[in-house]
């Protein structure tokens, strides 16, 4: 089974900080995405706009991961996060050291995207498609067709709902 690499570990990490299950989300204020970013080893000097702009870059990036499994993605949503990226200091160089300079947090987990995206890694990473649970997860089978967090918990509930509804039509 393959192991996501250290720039994977992150953009999971920072996609996960909402959950929906639980009705937490680590970056609910700016506190909180100074502690999520410390936590992390990212630099935490960030300010009220960075707080916005991490807000819009992880919906983006958990959209983009439920197209993963095969969701329709919310392109406006898809859009936003774009624009995030877009003012970024990110620097693509030659150095075979370090070709992709970023310069504050999220430079550096845009950077995690690229890379994960550059290596196709970000295929394997996937957004629960039960809206009830949305949680990202790393896809470490080999066909890269695993659909659910957690068969145990929500392939369960949708193979019942699923069964319920067939039993309702016959």
């Amino acid at each position: 089974m393959a192991e996501p690499s250290r720039a994977t570990l992150l953009v999971e990490a920072f996609a996960n900080t909402i959950d929906v299950e639980e009705a937490t989300d680590a970056l609910s204020d700016l506190a909180g995405l100074r502690s999520w970013l410390s936590d992390h080893g990212l630099p935490s000097d960030v300010d009220e706009r960075d707080f916005h702009q991490a807000r819009l870059l992880r919906a983006g990036l958990r959209e983009r991961l439920l197209a993963n499994n095969g969701e329709e993605p919310d392109e406006r949503v898809l859009a936003e996060a774009e624009r995030v990226l877009d003012y970024l200091p990110l620097t693509v160089s030659l150095s075979v050291e370090t070709p992709l300079a970023a310069e504050g947090p999220l430079a550096i987990i845009a950077a995690a995207w690229a890379t994960t995206a550059a290596t196709g890694e970000w295929q394997r990473l996937k957004r629960c498609p039960n809206h009830a649970c949305a949680w990202v997860f790393w896809d470490g089978t080999r066909s890269r067709t695993r659909r659910w967090c957690s068969m145990r918990v929500c392939g369960n509930r949708a193979k019942v709902r699923a069964h319920a509804e067939r039993r309702r039509t016959t």
